[in-house]
C-alpha cells in the first residue's frame, strides 16, 4: 500500500484556511476575548467523538444553514491549535508556555482528542520538568480532574514522595489548597526532617492571610489566633514528638499559642524530660524514609548495607535477604533520566552529603554496577583516602539466589580510592569505575581492575560486554542513581 500523507494533511489543511463551504461556527473563549472559527461538521465528526455528539440535532443551535457552537472554556489560541489538529494531524509545542500546555492538555481531556492528550503530557514529562516542578500546585490541582493524565499524576506522586522539597519551596506552594497540603502532610514517606515541614506550614498558613507579615515579633494575640484557626485542621498531621529538643524550643514554643493547649503542655513534658506522663493523642512516630530506587530492590539494598557494615557475602538466598528493614536511610540525590548526566549536575546535587551509594544500570543488560564513598564528594580535585570504599556488580537476571560480585580498595591503594575531580562524575580508584566529563553522552563510563580487589566488569556476559566494549572497557548506561547513605538510630 502507498501512504500519501503528507500531501493528505496539506489538503486538509488548506480546506480549513479557505473553508467558504463551511456548515459549523464555532465560538471560542468567553466575554473577555472571543474568536470566531470556521469548520466543517463533517470532519469534526470524524476526527473528534465529542463533536460528533455536540453537532447532533439536539445540541447545535442552528442559523440557517450554519451550526453555532460555543466554547467559552477554550481560548482562542488553543481552539487554534486544536482545529488545526483536527484537519492536519499536525501540532507545533516548542513555543507555548508550561500553563498553555496545560490548557491544551485540559481541552484534549475535553474533546475527547486522546491521542494528542497522550502527547501533549509525554512532552510536558519530557522537555517541562523543571517548570512541573516549580508549579507543582497548579499541576496537581489540574491534573487530577480528569481520569487520563496516568503519566503526571504519577508524576505528582513520584514528586511527592522522593523530593517534597520541591512542592515545597514551589513559587505556588502557598496556592496548595487545604485538602491537597493535608494529604501531601499525612504521608508517612517524605523524604524531609519534621521541623522543615514545620516550618513550610507556617509559611503556607501566614500566606493564606494578608493582614499577618513574616516578622512574628510584631504580632498580637489577634494575630496568633488568626493563624490558629487557619491551620486548626493541618497541625494534627505535625510529628512533633520526632523533633529535637532544640528544635521545639526554637521553632515551636513561639507558636504555643497557635497549638492546642493539651498538645503543647505534653511537648513541654516530652522535651523537658519531666517524665510525666503524656495525655496527648497527637503522638506519631517518625516518618519512614523507605528505599527508592528504579534501578534496584531493596534486598539489593540491603546486601549494600551489609558491605558497608564489613560482610563479605556476594551469594546469598532469596529468602535470608528479601525481608526485613534496611539498616540505613537511602535518600535519593540524583538520578540520572530525571535531572540529567552531567559532572556538574552530579555536583550540584552530591556534594557535601557524605556517604554515597552510586548505581549505574548497564544498557541493554540486566547487570548494576555501584561503588560506595565513605567520604563526602566536594570537588577537591585530590585522590582522597579511604579504606572503607568498595564497588560492586549487580546481575538482577536471578531466580532462586542474588548473584553479586563485591571489590573492596586494596590497602597498598587507599590513598587512590576515590578520585574527586570536579570535572567528573563519581570516580572510584585509578579508573575502576569512573564517569567522565563524557558522561552526560551515555557512554564514557569505564570500568577496569586497578586499586580495587577485583574488576567488576568480567561479570557481563562476554558477548553483550563485547558489544560495548571500546577502549579502556567503556560501556553505556540507561541511567544512574546517586544516594546518600544515613545510619538509623536504634530507636528509629
Amino acid at each position: 500500500m502507498s501512504e500519501f500523507w503528507a500531501s493528505l494533511s496539506r489538503d486538509l489543511g488548506n480546506a480549513l484556511e479557505d473553508s467558504d463551504d463551511y456548515n459549523v461556527l464555532i465560538n471560542a473563549g468567553d466575554e473577555s476575548y472571543k474568536e470566531s472559527f470556521k469548520a466543517h461538521s463533517v470532519v469534526l465528526r470524524a476526527r473528534s467523538p465529542y463533536f460528533r455528539t455536540a453537532l447532533s440535532d439536539e445540541w447545535a443551535k442552528k442559523e440557517g444553514n450554519i451550526m453555532i457552537f460555543n466554547k467559552p472554556n477554550i481560548s482562542p489560541s488553543i481552539f487554534s491549535l486544536l482545529l488545526i489538529f483536527i484537519y492536519t494531524g499536525n501540532i507545533s509545542l516548542d513555543q507555548l508556555k508550561g500553563e498553555d500546555l496545560l490548557k491544551l492538555l485540559m481541552a484534549c481531556d475535553e474533546l475527547f482528542l486522546y491521542e494528542l492528550l497522550d502527547h501533549v503530557q509525554e512532552y510536558l514529562l519530557k522537555n517541562k520538568i523543571e517548570w512541573l516542578q516549580q508549579n507543582f500546585a497548579l499541576v496537581h490541582r489540574t491534573v487530577f480532574q480528569f481520569d487520563l493524565a496516568k503519566g503526571l499524576q504519577e508524576f505528582c506522586l513520584v514528586t511527592i514522595c522522593e523530593e517534597p522539597q520541591l512542592i515545597f519551596k514551589a513559587k505556588d506552594f502557598t496556592s496548595l489548597e487545604e485538602e491537597t497540603l493535608a494529604s501531601l502532610l499525612n504521608r508517612s514517606d517524605l523524604e524531609m526532617e519534621e521541623v522543615v515541614i514545620w516550618d513550610h506550614l507556617l509559611e503556607w498558613g501566614i500566606a493564606q492571610n494578608s493582614n499577618l507579615t513574616i516578622d512574628i515579633n510584631n504580632w498580637s494575640t489577634e494575630d496568633f489566633l488568626t493563624l490558629r484557626d487557619t491551620l486548626e485542621n493541618l497541625i494534627p498531621f505535625i510529628r512533633f514528638f520526632v523533633m529535637t529538643s532544640p528544635e521545639f524550643y526554637n521553632k515551636v514554643r513561639i507558636f504555643k499559642k497557635i497549638l492546642p493547649i493539651n498538645l503543647y503542655e505534653d511537648l513541654k513534658r516530652f522535651h523537658y524530660q519531666t517524665g510525666l506522663q503524656l495525655k496527648t493523642e497527637y503522638i506519631q512516630t517518625s516518618r519512614h524514609k523507605g528505599f527508592r530506587s528504579s534501578i534496584i530492590e531493596q534486598q539489593h539494598a540491603n546486601l549494600i548495607t551489609s558491605w558497608i557494615d564489613g560482610g563479605e557475602n556476594i551469594i546469598l538466598a532469596a529468602s535470608s535477604y528479601a525481608a526485613g528493614e534496611l539498616q540505613y536511610d537511602f535518600k535519593l540525590l540524583l538520578r540520572g533520566s530525571r535531572d540529567g548526566f552531567s559532572a556538574s549536575t552530579f555536583h550540584d546535587r552530591c556534594e557535601n552529603q557524605g556517604p554515597t551509594v552510586v548505581l549505574l544500570k548497564v544498557n541493554d543488560s540486566k547487570h548494576v554496577i555501584g561503588g560506595y564513598n565513605p567520604l563526602s564528594w566536594d570537588s577537591t580535585n585530590t585522590w582522597r583516602y579511604t579504606r572503607d570504599s568498595f564497588i560492586f556488580q549487580f546481575n538482577l537476571d536471578y531466580k532462586k539466589k542474588l548473584l553479586a560480585k563485591l571489590g573492596r580498595v586494596l590497602p597498598s591503594f587507599a590513598s587512590y580510592a576515590i578520585n574527586d575531580s570536579k570535572l567528573n562524575g563519581p570516580c572510584f580508584g585509578d579508573g575502576d569505575l569512573w564517569m567522565t566529563d563524557q558522561f552526560n553522552t551515555l557512554g564514557s563510563c569505564s570500568c577496569n581492575k586497578e586499586s580495587y580487589e577485583q574488576s567488576v566488569g568480567d561479570m557481563f556476559h562476554r558477548e553483550s560486554w563485547d558489544s560495548w566494549n571500546g577502549k579502556n572497557g567503556t560501556f553505556a548506561v540507561e541511567d544512574y542513581e546517586v544516594f546518600q547513605v544515613i545510619k538509623r538510630k536504634r530507636n528509629e
